[in-house]
């Protein structure tokens, strides 16, 4: 492959094939590099996600767990959502970590965003890291939300990603994030 094989695509026609509250499914026309029409199809997701790395005093890292039904399985997660219209990615992650858990954080810390599957979509995931965590009594989950949270170890956690317990792509991408910065 040669580096000019590496340019943009252009567009040449674009539509929509599904669309709801949550995303819309786009079939672009694109030229491509070596000049052939290609149809290529784009999952837009209508607002970017936010998660937090929450600990306590303990340096317990607080985990979710959620029943996802594209992957038929309980799975492991951090604590997020999606960000609403006119919200910043910090409102609204702090927003996401009261309704789901129940917690209210004092230091908050951005470590990044990434993206969600660039194969798909322009969607980003912001990433940050919460601590000095403490209880509001309140969580206030929406109807198709049931979760329950755990407090786990930081070496829990390591030895669950290190066994296939935990393979969900945020939690992956935040630990690479926290270990670029020698944070764990």
């Amino acid at each position: 492959m040669t580096s000019s094989s590496l340019t943009s695509w252009q567009r040449l026609r674009s539509r929509t094939a599904f669309s709801n509250q949550w995303l819309s499914v786009e079939l672009d026309d694109v030229r491509l590099p070596n000049g052939q029409v290609y149809e290529y199809t784009l999952i837009r997701r209508l607002a970017d996600g936010v998660a937090v790395f929450a600990f306590d005093d303990q340096q317990r890292l607080l985990l979710e767990q959620e029943y996802r039904y594209p992957v038929d399985q309980v799975i492991w997660q951090l604590p997020g959502g999606l960000v609403d219209a006119h919200e910043d990615p910090l409102t609204a992650i702090q927003r996401e970590l009261a309704e789901e858990t129940g917690y209210e954080a004092e230091v908050w810390e951005y470590l990044g965003a990434f993206w969600a599957n660039p194969a798909l979509g322009e969607a980003k995931i912001h990433l940050y890291l919460a601590h000095k965590l403490r209880p509001t009594g309140r969580v206030e989950l929406d109807p198709a939300e049931f979760i329950t949270t755990a407090w786990r170890s930081w070496e829990w956690v390591k030895e669950a990603v290190r066994k296939g317990e935990i393979r969900e792509r945020v939690i992956l991408a935040g630990m690479g994030m926290l270990m670029a910065r020698g944070l764990c």
